[in-house]
């Protein structure tokens, strides 16, 4: 009975034990709920959010400020790496400059040097050719002119581009931009390698096609330099045939414009397709070329970079042992065709026999009497042209080769006029070779290859229209440039400053036999001197004199005299920006030497014509 109550109690104070902590966690929750309404609670929160948002931005600001300070140190690295860089360039373009500086002056002195002598040498030349000459001498003349032009547009050529292991001083050249016949320059061109081709058997041969306008508008000198260059390499490698040159009509384009292809023909000993490709990769380059490749040649890398300085593009096409050919197009300005004279009657319907072993020499001449309404028979060899004899026994004209297999001309004519000794005969004879002079009376008449349209024509009528012995027609005109009547039509003083003496008398000569009597003097000092006493119209002063040059002696004219000449320059100095340094000195035109006969014409009938429409 007691344990029970015992019992019984025990649970009584756990039940009240229960129910006191279960009030207690009530009255905690409530208390709890209390708190959270309270501001306390609010400010203890918006306390750990204020401390909490400082320490994180605190952190965030020590980061940005450690990177600030690492870019600030990269900045001044970088900085420091540029301010040396800097420093460094400004060095090597002054290196550069003063490189480029000395190379241009060095290629300026080269030239000068080149062209002093060159002036006496074609000076001579051009004086000679207005005297009375033989057309013999007259063509050598000739000759020694086109080949001494030849000769300065490559050396300008190898200064600008092969010295100095192809320096890239100055390569921007302008187009020398002047009206010129396209036939002559081939024909002249022909005329500088007729030598060396008669001394290989060759025969040099063009064609223009019909449709090619003659009178064109571009840089003839460099045409022609492009020319030269290609055939000179074909007569390189060909030791037996011909040289061709053939002008095509592509396309007319606008402003007045044609383009043409133009093609170098060889027989000579062509090329493997290993050299074809290695050529044909240097060719085909759109920039210009400045170190050979392989075996290309310095004359065909020039030859690339002249005909992409003119517009053009250049191939090459061969076959191993049958020749090569080269294709090069070009775009020129057309000009005003001259008006052919009409073909003279006397040699329309005449016939003509044409005897010669290349076929392509037959063809050329063919094509030239038939458009001169001419019937043309042809014969490859001296027993074929007996057998038309026997046939056609009225032939007005027979025209024979004199080196073919068999019977050469001398043989051959010596059998024709047995049977037709008044039928005249010209020998197409290979220059250099006077034979045919150990036979006077057997020739009518005699050209030189590579045949001259002009003197063909010439000589054609001229034989048609003559009976009975006929002497050689000159190649030239021989019309003088130089007449002592010019002085009288543009009267003018010239002062001339030249330290050379030969260049003196070759000027003076030149002046002389225009009528006038220019003063000479030494150097820029003299040319002062002499201004200070007396007034002169013109002066051609050079440029690189002793003492004083002629640039310093021309910004003096400028600044002292109130009555100022005409200063022209007249200097071997041709390279680009020679001719602006002159007129950037004062003076009103430019020349360059050697001295050309109708650009010195032209220059004072000018500024002649400009003083008596200032005064």
């Amino acid at each position: 009975m007691g344990r029970l109550k015992k019992i019984k109690l025990l649970k009584f104070k756990k039940k009240i034990m229960v129910t006191d902590h279960q009030l207690f966690i009530t009255t905690g929750n409530i208390l709890m709920i209390a708190f959270y309404l309270t501001w306390w609670f609010y400010l203890v929160i918006l306390f750990v959010a204020i401390i909490s948002g400082y320490f994180y931005h605190w952190s965030k600001i020590n980061k940005l400020s450690d990177l600030i300070a690492e870019q600030q140190s990269a900045l001044l690295q970088k900085d420091e790496l540029l301010t040396y860089a800097r420093r460094n360039e400004q060095i090597v373009r002054g290196d550069a400059q003063n490189a480029n500086t000395n190379k241009s002056l060095l290629l300026s002195q080269i030239s000068h040097d080149i062209r002093t002598p060159m002036t006496t040498l074609m000076g001579m030349a051009s004086l000679l050719t207005e005297t009375t000459l033989t057309p013999e001498q007259h063509e050598y003349a000739s000759a020694i002119l086109l080949s001494g032009e030849s000769l300065l547009g490559l050396i300008n050529d190898i200064l600008m581009k092969d010295i100095l292991e192809y320096s890239k001083v100055d390569t921007g050249k302008e187009l020398d931009v002047k009206e010129f016949n396209l036939r002559n320059s081939i024909e002249e061109v022909f005329d500088v390698f007729a030598i060396k081709a008669a001394h290989a058997g060759l025969d040099l041969v063009y064609r223009i096609e019909k449709k090619v306008p003659v009178q064109l508008v571009g840089d003839n000198q460099r045409f022609r330099q492009i020319l030269m260059n290609l055939v000179e390499n074909a007569i390189r490698f060909t030791h037996q045939g011909e040289i061709y040159i053939g002008v095509q009509f592509l396309e007319a384009v606008e402003d007045n414009r044609v383009k043409l292809m133009f093609e170098v023909k060889d027989s000579g000993i062509g090329m493997s397709d290993a050299k074809i490709r290695e050529l044909s990769k240097v060719l085909m380059q759109t920039s210009p070329v400045l170190k050979p490749e392989g075996a290309t040649g310095v004359g065909l890398i020039i030859c690339k970079n002249l005909v992409m300085l003119m517009g053009g593009t250049i191939v090459v096409d061969s076959v191993e042992n049958k020749g090569a050919t080269f294709h090069f197009t070009m775009t020129f300005r057309t000009s005003v065709q001259p008006l052919s004279p009409p073909i003279s009657s006397d040699v329309r319907g005449k016939k003509v026999l044409i005897i010669d072993d290349n076929a392509t020499v037959r063809d050329m001449l063919r094509n030239r009497f038939e458009a001169w309404n001419m019937t043309v028979s042809e014969a490859g060899s001296g027993k074929q042209a007996l057998e038309i004899l026997s046939v056609k026994r009225n032939l007005d004209l027979i025209i024979t080769d004199l080196h073919m297999p068999e019977m050469d001309g001398i043989t051959l004519t010596q059998s024709i006029k047995k049977s037709y000794p008044d039928t005249p005969i010209m020998l197409l004879n290979s220059t250099g070779d006077e034979d045919y002079k150990k036979h006077p009376a057997l020739f009518s008449s005699v050209i030189n290859k590579p045949i001259r349209r002009h003197i063909l024509k010439e000589q054609v009528i001229s034989l048609i229209r003559q009976t009975g012995e006929v002497t050689l027609i000159s190649d030239h005109n021989n019309k003088q440039k130089l007449s002592v009547d010019f002085a009288k039509q543009y009267p003018l003083s010239i002062l001339v400053a030249e330290d050379n003496m030969m260049n003196q008398k070759i000027v003076g000569k030149i002046l002389n036999k225009l009528g006038y009597q220019p003063k000479m003097t030494n150097n820029g000092k003299e040319v002062l001197e002499e201004v200070s006493n007396k007034y002169y119209d013109v002066i051609l002063m050079d440029v690189q004199m002793p003492e004083m040059d002629g640039l310093e002696a021309t910004k003096m004219i400028r600044v002292c005299l109130s009555n100022q000449p005409v200063i022209i320059a007249m200097t071997a100095n041709t390279l680009q920006g020679d001719r602006e340094e002159c007129l950037r000195a004062g003076m009103d035109d430019y020349i360059s030497k050697p001295v050309n006969l109708e650009e010195l014409i032209n220059l004072l009938e000018k500024w002649a014509i400009h003083s008596n429409t200032r005064v």
